[in-house]
C-alpha cells in the first residue's frame, strides 16, 4: 500500500484500449490509490485537465483522433508554465526517436509495452513523490512569499522600517534559495555516486581492493540518500502538525548512553575526544516523555557536533535544574556568529550559504531538532562562541520520578540448541533473494504474503523466528503478527519496513512486533537484531 500522503493523488489514465486502463487501473487500486480517473478518448483530455487537476497522468502515444504527442503539446498551453504536472508515456512504439520526441514534447518519463508492473508501480510512486516535494517546494515560497508581503506593509511608515522591511525580504529570498541548493544538492550528489560506483564495481578488471572501495561509497552514498529523504519528511510531518506523540517513563542516563554508543565509532575515526557527563545518584532518574522522539533531537544534535568539529571534544550529558532536566551537546567546532544562531533554526539553513555548499547536509538538523523537542514541551537554545565551540541546550519539564521503570516483555528469547528456523515474510522477489543470501547458512522458510506467514506458523511448530514485512498483500504484515500473537506469544517476531520516519516503532510495537529493522539494512544490522532472541549465535561467513 502507498503512504497516506499519496494514496489520494488523482492520477489520470489516457489509452484508446480498455484493456490496458483495466490493467493500469487495477495495478493503482492494488497499490492503495483512490482517485484513478480514465478515458479513451484523448480529445477529453484537456477539459478533464482544466476541470480538476490531476497530479500525474499516464499517456498512451498511439491514439486516434489526437496522438500522445499532440495531447502533450495541449498540456504545455493548458498547465501554467511553474507548475509541476509529471506525464508517465506508456507506449508499444519502442523506436528511440519516439522516447526522445515524447521526453523533448514534455513526458516526465518513458515506459515502453509490455511492461513490468512492478515496475511501472515504482515509476508512478516516484513520479508522485517528487510531485509531492515539489508542491511541498511551492507551498514553502508561497508562506516565505506571504510573510514577506505582510511585512512590508507593516512597514512602510518610516523609512527605518522600510530597511528593515527589506533586509528581512533578503533573508527569506536566501532562505529559499538555501531550499532550492539543498534539496537539489543532497539528492543528486549521493544519486551520482550510487549511480556512478554501481556501473564500476561489476567491471571484470578491477581489483578486489577497488571493489571494496567502491562497495564502501555506495554504502555511504545510500545511507547519505537515506537520511535526507527521512529529514525531509520529519521536518514535513513536523510542520503539518501530524508528528504524535507517546510519552512513557524513560531512564535518562540509559537513554544517553546508547546514543553515546552510536556515535563512539564515527568521533573515534575523526580523533575526537567523545565523553559523557552526568550528575552523581541519577542512574535510576527517569523522565516522562517520548523516546523516540528525544533520541532524535539528541541523535541529531550530537551527529551535528562530530560532523562539525574538527579537532578537539565533543561531550554529552545532563543536569538537574529544579523542575527541569537540561541535556547538553557541547563541541569544541567551528562555532556560529551570534548574528547567525537564531538564523540555523530555520529549515534547510546552516551557518550561512557558503557554509550549507560546504558542508554535507541538508540543513534540517536544528529545525527537527526545535520541532521535537517543541512537541515534548521543551525549549532549545545555543550558546557559541566562533571558532570555540557550541553548547547546545535541551530543556524538558522534569515531571519525573527517581524510582526505576522497568519494561516487561512477554516474548522470551527462544532456547533452544538446536539450528533455529527462521520464517521470511516477504512478497518481493529481490527483497526476500537478499535476505536469503545473509541467511544462506540459517533454515530459513518462505512465506509470500501475511496469510501465508500465519498458515505457516500454525502448520510448522519449529519456526523459532520471524521476519515479518509490513507491506504485503492479501494481509498486512501488522494484522499478521496480531494473529500469530494470538497462538505463539512466545514467537519472536521482526518486522522489516520501508518505513523510517519518527513514530513508525510505536506503530510497530502496538501491532505486538518484538523488533523492528528499516530498509535498506546491513548483514551486520540484521545479525545483529536476530541475535537478540537466540542463545546460540548464528554463524557468519
Amino acid at each position: 500500500m502507498v503512504n497516506s500522503t499519496l494514496k489520494n493523488a488523482y492520477i489520470l489514465i489516457v489509452d484508446d484500449q480498455e484493456a490496458n486502463i483495466d490493467v493500469l487501473a487495477d495495478l493503482l487500486e492494488i497499490q492503495g490509490y483512490r482517485n484513478v480517473r480514465s478515458t479513451t478518448d484523448s480529445r477529453e483530455v484537456a477539459g478533464l485537465i482544466s476541470a480538476s487537476r490531476p497530479d500525474l497522468i499516464l499517456l498512451d502515444l498511439l491514439m486516434p483522433h489526437l496522438s500522445g504527442f499532440d495531447v502533450l503539446d495541449q498540456i504545455k498551453t493548458i498547465v501554467p508554465e511553474k507548475t509541476y504536472l509529471p506525464v508517465l508515456v506508456l507506449t508499444a512504439d519502442i523506436n528511440i526517436e519516439t522516447k526522445q520526441r515524447a521526453l523533448a514534447n514534455g513526458a516526465t518519463d518513458f515506459v515502453t509495452k509490455p511492461f513490468d508492473l512492478v515496475e511501472v508501480g515504482l515509476r508512478i510512486k516516484n513520479l508522485l513523490e517528487t510531485k509531492y516535494l515539489h508542491q511541498q517546494l511551492e507551498d514553502q515560497n508561497l508562506i516565505l512569499e506571504d510573510k514577506v508581503k505582510e511585512r512590508t506593509k507593516e512597514l512602510e511608515l518610516t523609512n527605518s522600517e522600510l530597511i528593515i522591511a527589506r533586509d528581512k525580504a533578503q533573508e527569506s529570498n536566501r532562505l529559499k534559495t538555501a531550499f532550492l541548493s539543498n534539496i537539489s544538492h543532497e539528492v543528486r550528489t549521493p544519486l551520482n555516486g550510487i549511480l556512478g560506483f554501481a556501473q564500476f564495481v561489476i567491471q571484470p578488471d578491477i581489483t578486489m581492493d577497488q571493489k571494496e572501495e567502491y562497495l564502501e561509497i555506495l554504502n555511504l552514498s545510500s545511507t547519505r540518500l537515506m537520511n535526507t529523504i527521512t529529514d525531509i519528511m520529519d521536518i514535513s510531518r513536523i510542520i503539518s502538525g501530524n508528528m504524535e506523540v507517546h510519552p512513557k517513563m524513560v531512564n535518562i542516563s540509559t537513554l544517553l548512553k546508547s546514543v553515546f554508543t552510536v556515535f563512539q565509532e564515527s568521533a573515534k575515526k575523526k580523533k575526537l575526544e567523545f565523553n559523557m557527563q552526568f550528575p552523581e545518584n541519577t542512574d535510576e532518574l527517569t523522565l516522562n516523555t517520548d523516546e523516540d522522539l528525544l533520541r532524535k533531537a539528541i541523535s541529531k544534535l550530537v551527529d551535528n557536533s562530530v560532523k562539525f568539529t574538527q579537532e578537539g571534544s565533543v561531550i554529552l550529558g545532563f543536569k538537574v535544574i529544579h523542575n527541569e532536566i537540561e541535556i547538553f551537546v557541547k563541541d569544541t567546532g567551528q562555532g556560529i556568529d551570534d548574528d547567525k544562531q537564531e538564523l540555523i533554526f530555520e529549515n534547510f539553513m546552516q551557518e550561512d550559504v557558503s557554509s550549507t555548499r560546504g558542508h554535507e547536509g541538508s540543513g534540517l538538523v536544528l529545525s527537527i531538532a526545535r520541532g521535537l523537542i517543541q512537541l515534548l514541551g521543551g525549549k532549545i537554545r545555543i550558546v557559541s562562541t566562533k571558532n570555540e565551540g557550541t553548547v547546545v541546550f535541551l530543556t524538558l519539564p522534569n515531571s519525573t520520578s527517581s524510582a526505576s521503570s522497568t519494561a516487561v516483555n512477554s516474548t522470551k528469547p527462544v532456547t533452544a540448541e538446536e539450528k533455529p528456523t527462521i520464517l521470511i515474510a516477504e512478497d518481493d522477489d529481490y527483497s526476500y533473494l537478499y535476505v536469503e543470501t545473509l541467511l544462506k547458512n540459517e533454515k530459513i522458510m518462505r512465506a509470500h504474503n501475511g496469510q501465508e506467514a500465519v498458515d505457516f506458523c500454525k502448520k510448522y511448530p519449529e519456526i523459532s523466528l520471524v521476519l515479518m514485512d509490513i507491506k504485503m498483500p492479501v494481509m498486512n504484515g501488522m494484522e499478521a503478527t496480531r494473529i500469530i500473537k494470538s497462538f505463539r506469544n512466545d514467537l519472536p517476531i521482526i518486522a522489516l519496513t520501508a518505513y523510517a520516519e519518527i513514530g513508525i516503532e510505536h506503530k510497530i510495537k502496538e501491532a505486538d512486533c518484538d523488533d523492528y529493522i528499516s530498509k535498506p539494512f546491513t548483514k551486520t544490522k540484521l545479525l545483529a537484531i536476530i541475535q537478540k532472541y537466540f542463545k546460540k549465535q548464528l554463524r557468519k561467513d
